[in-house]
């Protein structure tokens, strides 16, 4: 059961899932300052408790914060049922990620789907992060506003949604166009390479691989900037 503890990711939690959220926990001594989610969870009908300093860092495992949400396990979307959804779907906008393990990155990938309107995520069920507390934490409460897939093979998903007219475009810093001279305004999937890059069996799957053209002298990107980059150019696109 993962454990919220920036202010704003409880916040949305409370606002956006109060049935997910199962308790408010506020360290003694911080009633003041906690008051306005105090009152969201009275509101929302959400139980708290005010808990002694020590026990709360032993409960929580967080010495810095002063308030934490204990919420359930985040619900992914079936990967059939999405499937399903698709053809009803208007220019669907869909970024997958091939083996991204770092929950900061993930976090802030979430981050920035949420904020650049990004339909859905889609990341295979192995060699993958999970979002889990640290991806919703250092998402700022984000994962209350994304849909997230998790597949059992993501080449094969991938050409599943090709089948379905839904243009796969890799993301790696060799590929041979750059990602503002592809037409983004259609049915569209932008596939991301992990920390160690995209591999090749997915490569091989997308229609193009684009990259987003920088310094020569130093290419390559976090893959969380290179989301966020490419999200944008695409929200930019579809003004």
């Amino acid at each position: 059961m993962p454990f919220l503890y920036n202010k704003n990711s409880i916040r949305e939690a409370l606002e956006s899932h109060p049935e997910k959220a199962r308790r408010l926990l506020i360290r003694q001594g911080h009633e003041k300052v906690s008051d306005e989610l105090i009152e969201e969870a009275k509101k929302q009908g959400v139980p708290f408790r005010i808990v002694p300093s020590e026990a709360f860092t032993k409960k929580c495992g967080s010495s810095r914060s002063h308030v934490c949400l204990e919420r359930d396990d985040f619900d992914y979307t079936d990967q059939d049922a999405f499937l399903q959804r698709l053809d009803s779907m208007n220019a669907p906008f869909l970024c997958a990620l091939d083996g991204v393990q770092d929950p900061q990155n993930l976090g802030n990938i979430v981050r920035s789907s949420a904020c650049l309107g990004v339909d859905a995520l889609i990341f295979p069920k192995d060699r993958s992060c999970v979002i889990n507390e640290t991806v919703a934490n250092i998402s700022r409460g984000a994962t209350e506003f994304i849909e997230a897939v998790r597949v059992t093979n993501l080449s094969r998903y991938l050409d599943t949604l090709k089948k379905r007219g839904i243009f796969c475009y890799g993301l790696d810093e060799r590929g041979g166009t750059a990602l503002w001279e592809i037409d983004l305004r259609g049915p569209v999937c932008l596939v991301f390479g992990g920390e160690e890059g995209l591999r090749r069996l997915t490569r091989d799957t997308c229609d193009a691989v684009l990259r987003i053209p920088t310094n020569p002298s130093f290419p390559s990107l976090n893959v969380a900037t290179s989301f966020a980059l490419a999200s944008y150019e695409v929200k930019k696109q579809r003004r």
